[in-house]
């Protein structure tokens, strides 16, 4: 299964916000944050859902309150980000091919930019994602258009 050696670890730690509580509060203490990542990674390789998390990884609730909060706070947008930008650098990213992808989603509602179907039985939405040079460096870009 996919885990972080520890030179993966040491190299992007610095990028996730440790939970600093004090040894003297009582109370739990904070679920190590590599413990989590290497739960969040085993997630994202099976494709499994959240309850499905082995017992050797952290109950799957922390995992996924930590999750939804690195995402909310754009902390692995930033891991990925900095880790293509270093790989670039180091001549390890062939940036020669790239791709886009697509994703189509049924809606019920939808902004007033966004139109009906060619049946007219619902919205679609189509969202993209790209990567994009931006100033020499790499830069995700979400894109939403109607269909």
């Amino acid at each position: 299964m996919l885990q972080l050696r520890d030179d993966q670890w040491e190299r992007i730690r610095d990028q996730f916000p440790e939970e600093h509580i004090p040894d003297t509060r009582p109370g739990r203490k904070p679920i190590p944050t590599r413990a989590v990542l290497d739960a969040v990674l085993w997630i994202l390789n099976t494709g499994a859902q959240w309850h499905l998390l082995p017992q050797c990884y952290p109950n799957y609730k922390t995992v996924h309150r930590r999750f939804q909060q690195w995402c909310q706070r754009e902390v692995l947008r930033e891991v990925l980000t900095q880790l293509a930008n270093t790989l670039r650098d180091e001549g390890a990213l062939d940036e020669r091919e790239s791709f886009i992808d697509a994703t189509f989603a049924a809606a019920k509602g939808g902004g007033e930019a966004i139109g009906l179907t060619k049946r007219g039985k619902g919205v679609k939405i189509l969202a993209l994602v790209t990567s994009v040079v931006n100033s020499g460096r790499h830069r995700l870009q979400p894109h939403a258009a109607g269909c």
